[in-house]
């Protein structure tokens, strides 16, 4: 019985308790094995296909050369080469291969925003490739690898629910040890008493 309390108050548990409710992936360009820039997005959970910035919960990807970060906020008021493609399938960027509006311009992003002038923003062509930021200027870089991973940081709500669910397990377990423990020691006085089992 007390078994089905423990599974029942486990059950309510994570009926109330707040599961994570977005993907997480980070994303990194390296250049022989030295990051050039790095990033990450997150979008809800069960979405699938191919994504787009209007998709994402959050974006950021910061430029090591530069020390430059784009938010989610930045890519709102871009016009130019807007261009974020990540296919849930297949963990990829899609590369845009018209990224200028017109066919043979040259420009392929697999991530892109950049307002009216170029003096903001930032563009990245296929890896292997080149990147460039456009914030104080036009900064430059190379880079050979493109990897995306998943967020590596769950959520605090999922921490608390596994904190609570392994608290409740360890609590279940002693219970049960200790009632183990009371129904063997009576059971060892019986039989020293004499008393037939």
């Amino acid at each position: 019985m007390s078994y089905l309390k423990g599974a029942i108050a486990l059950a309510a548990l994570a009926t109330f308790a707040t599961s994570a409710d977005a993907a997480t992936k980070v994303f990194t360009y390296s250049s022989g094995g030295t990051d050039v820039a790095t990033g990450s997005f997150s979008y809800a959970n069960g979405a699938t296909g191919v994504l787009g910035y209007g998709d994402l919960t959050a974006f950021s990807v910061s430029i090591a050369n530069t020390g430059n970060t784009y938010t989610l906020a930045d890519i709102a008021g871009l016009t130019n080469y807007v261009h974020f493609a990540y296919d849930t399938a297949t963990n990829v960027f899609v590369a845009d291969l018209n990224s200028c509006g017109f066919a043979g311009c040259g420009y392929h992003s697999s991530l892109s925003a950049l307002n009216g002038n170029g003096s903001f923003g930032f563009f990245f062509n296929p890896a292997p490739g080149s990147g460039s930021d456009y914030r104080n200027g036009i900064h430059s870089f190379d880079f050979d690898t493109l990897s995306i991973k998943a967020g590596g940081v769950p959520e605090p709500a999922s921490w608390a629910l596994m904190i609570l669910g392994f608290g409740a397990v360890g609590g279940m377990l002693r219970s049960a040890k200790r009632r183990s423990d009371a129904r063997f020691d009576a059971k060892v006085k019986r039989i020293a008493s004499g008393e037939a089992m």
